[in-house]
This record gives C-alpha cells, sequence and structure tokens, in this order.
C-alpha cells in the first residue's frame, strides 16, 4: 500500500486482487466518500489546498477589489478545473508547486470568466448569492474580471510556465469566440447540432481540456500521454456542458445556484431543444414560443413538459453519458496512477448527474 502526501489529507492507494485500484480518502482520522450525486467535490483530494493557494493569491488585493475578490471566493464553487489541473500534473510528478501554481491560476481566469458572464447576460445571481454586477454595478465588475485575469497571468509568468500560459491564452480565446457565435445565436430554431457542438467547444469544453493539458505540461508528459489527457479533457468538458444545458429545463435550483430557464431566457438553444425541434409534432409550437424572443415562466413549464414527455431529455442524457465514457477510454492510456484513478472518479461523479 502507498501514502502519497497531499496537503493535511492524504490519499491511499490499495491494490485488489483483480489489479484494480481501491481510492480512499483519508483526512483527520475520518474516512469521506464521493459524494456524486450534486457532483460535490468538496471531499477531492487536495482541494483544501487549492482553497488557500487562492486565497494567497488574492491577499494583496486592497479595498473594493478585495471585498469583490472575496466575495467571488467565497459563494465556493466546484473548483473542477484547478482539481484536473492538479491530479493530469501528478500523474506525471510529486513536484507540486509548478502544477498547484498552473491550477491556481485556471481557476481564477475562471472566475474571471464567470463575472463577465454574468455581465453579459445581466444575470442577478451567482452560486445563489448575488452576482457581482448586482452588488457593485457593471463598471466595477469589469474591473473585477480583469484583475482575476491579471492575477492568473501573474502567477504563470511570475513562474515561468510558459506552456501552461499558452494553453490558458487558448481557453480565452475559445471562450470569447464561444459568446460571441451564443450572442449570434439567440432564439435561432435553426441552429444546427453541429453548430451547438462548436458552441460548446469554445465556450466550456475547450477550457476543460486546457487545465488538464496545462497540469499535464506542467507534470512533464510526453506528446502521447498529452493527446490522451487532451481527449479525456474535451471529452468530459462536452458532457459538462450538455448537462449543465439539460439541467437549465429539469434541475434543481438550489443546486444549480441559478433560476432554472435562465439560460434558455437569454436566447441559447441546446441540445434538448435542437433535438425537440426535429420532431414534427412539436416544432411549430417550439418555434411560434422562441420567435416571441421572450421566454415566460409559463412558457418554460409547457416546454419542460413536451421535453420529458418526449423522451429528449434522456435522449440527451445517453450522449452526455457517451462523451464520458470515451473521455474514461482515454484514460486508459495513461501510466498507471492513483491520480488516474481520481480522474476517473470525477467522471463517475459527472456521470451521476446523467442519472
Amino acid at each position: 500500500m502507498d501514502r502519497i502526501n497531499l496537503t493535511a489529507g492524504f490519499l491511499t492507494l490499495q491494490k485488489t486482487g483483480k489489479g484494480r485500484c481501491l481510492l480512499t480518502v483519508v483526512q483527520e482520522k475520518t474516512v469521506s466518500e464521493l459524494k456524486s450525486i450534486k457532483f460535490n467535490t468538496s471531499k477531492l483530494v487536495g482541494i483544501e489546498r487549492v482553497e488557500q493557494e487562492l486565497l494567497n493569491a488574492l491577499s494583496d488585493s486592497e479595498g473594493t477589489i478585495r471585498e469583490m475578490c472575496m466575495h467571488i471566493l467565497n459563494a465556493g464553487g466546484k473548483r473542477v478545473r484547478p482539481m484536473l489541473v492538479m491530479y493530469s500534473g501528478l500523474i506525471f510528478s510529486r513536484n507540486i508547486d509548478n502544477i498547484l501554481n498552473a491550477a491556481v491560476a485556471a481557476e481564477l481566469i475562471h472566475m474571471a470568466s464567470l463575472v463577465h458572464d454574468d455581465i453579459i447576460d445581466n444575470s442577478y445571481l451567482r452560486r445563489s448569492k448575488p452576482s457581482v454586477n448586482k452588488m457593485w454595478g457593471t463598471h466595477f465588475a469589469v474591473l473585477c474580471g480583469d484583475y482575476l485575469f491579471a492575477k492568473a497571468f501573474g502567477i504563470l509568468s511570475g513562474k515561468r510556465l510558459t506552456k501552461s500560459m499558452d494553453y490558458m491564452v487558448e481557453a480565452i480565446q475559445n471562450m470569447c469566440h464561444g459568446e460571441i457565435l451564443q450572442a449570434e445565436s439567440r432564439f435561432n430554431h435553426d441552429i444546427s447540432l453541429e453548430e451547438y457542438y462548436e458552441l460548446i467547444s469554445k465556450k466550456t469544453a475547450i477550457f476543460i481540456k486546457c487545465c488538464c493539458e496545462s497540469g499535464a505540461c506542467a507534470g512533464g508528459a510526453g506528446k502521447a500521454h498529452l493527446r490522451a489527457i487532451s481527449g479525456y479533457g474535451l471529452n468530459l468538458g462536452l458532457a459538462f456542458q450538455i448537462i449543465d444545458d439539460i439541467l437549465d429545463f429539469c434541475g434543481d435550483v438550489d443546486v444549480m445556484g441559478k433560476p432554472r430557464g435562465e439560460d434558455l431566457k437569454q436566447g441559447s438553444i441546446t441540445m434538448p431543444l435542437i433535438y425537440l425541434m426535429r420532431d414534427g409534432n412539436h416544432r411549430a409550437r417550439i418555434k411560434e414560443i422562441l420567435a416571441e424572443e421572450k421566454i415566460t415562466d409559463q412558457h418554460m413549464e409547457e416546454i419542460a413538459g413536451i421535453l420529458e414527455k418526449s423522451g429528449v431529455i434522456k435522449k440527451s442524457f445517453d450522449v452526455a453519458r457517451t462523451h464520458i465514457e470515451k473521455a474514461q477510454r482515454y484514460l486508459e492510456l495513461l501510466p498507471e496512477s492513483p491520480y488516474v484513478d481520481l480522474l476517473n472518479e470525477m467522471a463517475e461523479m459527472l456521470k451521476s448527474r446523467a442519472n
């Protein structure tokens, strides 16, 4: 049995009779299990260290900037991206410093993108708490997002993590393109599945892919392993966004931290509606609703009911599961490691949301 120390907790890797790995997270003499139903990452190994380093990174901020940054940080979050950086890097190296810096930078970029997303969408709720633009106004919110971007790149440049910086630049450029594509396709009932995939790849999946690549590169991965971790990250990211889009129609408001139907009310046409538009029995009515470009609560109830009865929700979840399983197959191309098993656990946690 091997133990790998990582902050206050540690990971126990135990070989079973079938040659597989049994992972047990041990922290302060208690055993914690991954709670997957709500995609709860709070018990993942090393997450406390990431939280502390995020706090350290923002500790020198002052005044209103500090208040805004602490508001975002204290609102919490799943910390999926920094943990993907961490685990992808620790597969190849136990030198945690560079990997941890890359992880913190990735989460700061994610936080910045959420601040700017809320401005673009005029959203006043984020993770069940008032958004930055709601509390401090658009002007300050823009500057807060810019500050977080600057902080992230300050870390990467200061630690000479140039390749990780390249991956983050790729992610941000694609997120910007994705936002523009989304704005251009508002209430477009003719959007194709291919166009939808392009949009969610740019908005979400490429960032998650780049997080995995950033960590693996910081850990010294070779080209073949980088390709494998890239395939894992891209498919995990696609599944993540598809499931998020489905839950906009049928998710638990308390779990999502935002009102149901918010994305559709902003004009986002996602996989469930694209499939529904292919159904001749419902296409005319859905087009009629979308043509008004103002989705009411009554519209949402009607659409949600049609989606559930038509089987489209299940079909969309099946697609998400296919991407998760493809991501897991890419992990088979990586060296045997407890951190590969943790990446697999993260995929399983996401799969549980599709059940």
